[in-house]
């Protein structure tokens, strides 16, 4: 009997805060809780206050997520050099709005 070996594929969604950023402050180092990823609209608390009700939206195109490093030279007179690596390839966007304290519905902003 062959025993088949199933590949789970990592899969990675691109985080859009912009239409919520535009109405308020989110500090960078805030705790947040992102609940609900294999729903449709997934919850996203920031600092224990800000509840926002996310989307997902298929991208058009190929998006693709890279990395950066700081090349560290040997010689101290050259400019250091920065990498760029493509990391993975975003077939989903998480869009997500400001929700509204009464039930699940939510504010477009």
């Amino acid at each position: 009997m062959a025993t088949e070996s199933v590949k789970e594929e990592d899969e990675y969604v691109l985080i859009d805060l912009d239409d919520v950023t535009r109405h308020i402050d989110i500090p960078s180092n805030a705790p947040y809780t992102l609940s609900g990823l294999d729903t449709l609209n997934p919850v996203l608390t920031i600092d224990g206050k800000i509840k926002l009700v996310g989307e997902y939206t298929e991208t058009i195109g190929t998006c693709l997520a890279f990395s950066e490093k700081e090349e560290v030279s040997a010689d101290e007179n050259q400019t250091a050099k920065k990498l760029v690596e493509p990391v993975a390839k975003i077939h989903k966007i998480l869009k997500f709005r400001l929700a509204l304290d009464n039930g699940d519905k939510e504010t477009n902003l």
